[in-house]
């Protein structure tokens, strides 16, 4: 979800193509929230960034991510923004250490927190220790509450920042997507990324599309990455009077790359 340079940008709208019905095969991973989270999968995020050198996430983003924020309720993960003693607490969730997977189809079903300059997403990074961005990002979904009809899927690459380039599409509603329940996935094979919405796809990205950049994202296992940013480059002016404001998770799915369609 870090981001510095734009390299490719493309406005879509809705009604894109149809994706093909689904391989039936077993997940990998299925996380539906029903009682308390599963610390076998998820690590909760603390703090600020400053104690891993990455003071703002890396965004100038101003919350503080605690604990406190993340709850599972009513059989849905949910992450809550407030403002709590003077700062703004929110919630992070990733999997690196406890679940990771190279290529498959990754998704959730989610419906996003209504607040001006709240930045929700699902994510992914690798496991590597290269640093940011040499061995790539896949943002699954990215939204921000000041820009409510817009939706985002992104990946980032190529060589350190100020230097770094990103592709990036984006799909608009006439309608705010934080208004209704959404499932958004990635499937990733060899040489291709592609992004869908409630079963449409709406992006693929394959080497073509970024050349002449190396395509970086064969390499290593990615995991997954849940959160509300606030404020900072891509989530903009905060509103305080917006607060408290909740995204709402149903669940998490991934497959393996044979549940993949060889041409999506």
């Amino acid at each position: 979800m870090i981001t510095r340079l734009i390299f490719i940008f493309v406005a879509l709208s809705v009604g894109q193509n149809a994706a093909a019905e689904p391989v039936q095969c077993e997940a990998t991973l299925i996380e539906n929230f029903d009682s308390q989270l599963d610390s076998n999968i998820w690590r909760i995020v603390e703090g600020d960034g400053c104690d891993v050198d990455l003071c703002g996430w890396g965004n100038n983003e101003v919350q503080h991510y605690s604990t406190q924020a993340v709850r599972v309720v009513d059989g849905a993960l949910s992450i809550t923004v407030a403002e709590t003693e003077g700062h703004i607490t929110s919630g992070k969730l990733v999997s690196d250490e406890l679940f990771r997977q190279h290529y498959g189809r990754f998704e959730a079903r989610i419906k996003l927190p209504a607040g001006r300059g709240l930045w929700p997403a699902f994510w992914m990074m690798p496991q590597s220790d290269s640093p940011w961005p040499l061995a790539g990002e896949i943002d699954i979904m990215e939204w921000t509450g000041n820009e409510p009809n817009r939706l985002i899927g992104a990946a980032h690459f190529g060589p350190l920042p100020p230097n770094n380039v990103h592709y990036s599409e984006t799909l608009r509603l006439p309608t705010p997507w934080n208004e209704d329940w959404h499932e958004f996935a990635v499937e990733w094979a060899p040489g291709r990324i592609q992004w869908e919405v409630d079963g449409r796809i709406h992006s693929t990205m394959t080497p073509d599309n970024i050349f002449p950049h190396p395509w970086v994202f064969d390499r290593f296992p990615f995991y997954l990455i849940l959160n509300v940013a606030v404020g900072g480059t891509l989530g903009g002016e905060v509103y305080l009077e917006d607060l408290p404001a909740t995204m709402l998770v149903d669940w998490v799915k991934v497959y393996p790359l044979s549940c993949v369609r060889e041409n999506g």
